[in-house]
């Protein structure tokens, strides 16, 4: 089967997500001291922070007041880890820092959860994708394990087990992320999904993977990552408009493959009447709900 052309190749990947807080310091206790990532350049009012020299955050002192309980824009960024002892690593961090914390099992994934001083949601987690995922059952969507058991895909994660059942005493708890880390995927809070898969699955070119007003959810992704880029609707009439000096995300990435492949994007964009700002290594343009995509050749 030939390839569409209209869709992004297997290979595209999220790269770094730009991230607008109010105090670069107050940012990196949480991001470089409990989430682990590395301080890999620091500009003063931007700091980049990854793992094996490759930028995942990029913190921005840009903002002045911090981002609202349940406004639309940033629900968390995702932090991939490759084993689940790095994930147990983690959530020891998680405890020791006595901030707030939690964890769920979705099934597809073991997921922690934290957010920094500023409101931008942070998840680390585990991927877990032999033990099942979600179908399609009756019009709606169902987790179901490989055994049959069904699961809510939200269901709490046991953290003292996981650190007990994966830590000993002579494990380091402290100290930076292992090799391996990588953005994973970006879920934002939406108003109107419908237009905003419109926009990622017939402009961008990712394919569709949950699209579900029940479930609350919307995807999508590509073959071998099906959950990239998320939006749900699960604040209800509570949504709120972020102020324009609120923390959030500035822009997140998307690596392509090729200058082919970042051409036909580009072509796609201004189709659709949409003037994507140049960069000169790559290109920016706005969601329809005013996320900043960065789209850049890997």
């Amino acid at each position: 089967m030939s390839h569409n052309p209209d869709l992004l190749p297997d290979n595209t990947h999220l790269g770094a997500v730009a991230l607008r807080v109010r105090a670069i310091p107050e940012a990196l206790a949480v991001w470089r001291d409990v989430v682990g990532l590395t301080v890999i350049a620091d500009h003063g009012e931007t700091v980049e922070l990854g793992v094996d020299d490759r930028s995942l955050i990029v913190l921005r002192s840009e903002a002045t007041v911090p981002l609202p309980a349940k406004a639309r824009g940033l629900f968390h960024v995702a932090i991939h880890v490759a084993s689940r002892l790095e994930l147990a690593r983690t959530a020891a961090r998680f405890r020791a820092s006595g901030l707030a914390h939690s964890g769920q099992d979705h099934l597809l994934s073991e997921s922690l959860y934290i957010s920094d001083a500023d409101g931008n949601g942070i998840e680390v987690c585990f991927d877990t994708l032999g033990r099942g995922g979600p179908q399609m059952v009756n019009g709606e969507i169902r987790f179901i394990a490989n055994d049959g058991t069904p699961h809510t895909g939200l269901e709490p994660l046991d953290l003292a087990g996981l650190i007990a059942n994966n830590l000993s005493e002579s494990d380091l708890v402290g100290g930076s992320l292992a090799a391996g880390a990588f953005v994973g995927h970006i879920h934002m809070r939406a108003k109107a999904p419908e237009e905003l898969m419109t926009f990622y699955l017939d402009v961008l070119g990712f394919r569709s993977n949950i699209q579900s007003r029940a479930f609350g959810m919307f995807d999508v992704g590509t073959t071998v990552r099906r959950h990239m880029v998320a939006f749900n609707i699960w604040a209800g009439a509570a949504l709120t408009e972020p102020p324009d000096n609120a923390a959030g995300l500035a822009h997140f990435t998307v690596n392509v493959p090729s200058p082919e492949v970042m051409a036909a994007v580009v072509s796609r964009l201004r189709v659709a009447g949409l003037r994507p700002t140049d960069t000169g290594s790559s290109v920016l343009c706005p969601d329809p709900e005013g996320n900043q995509v960065r789209i850049a050749i890997a």
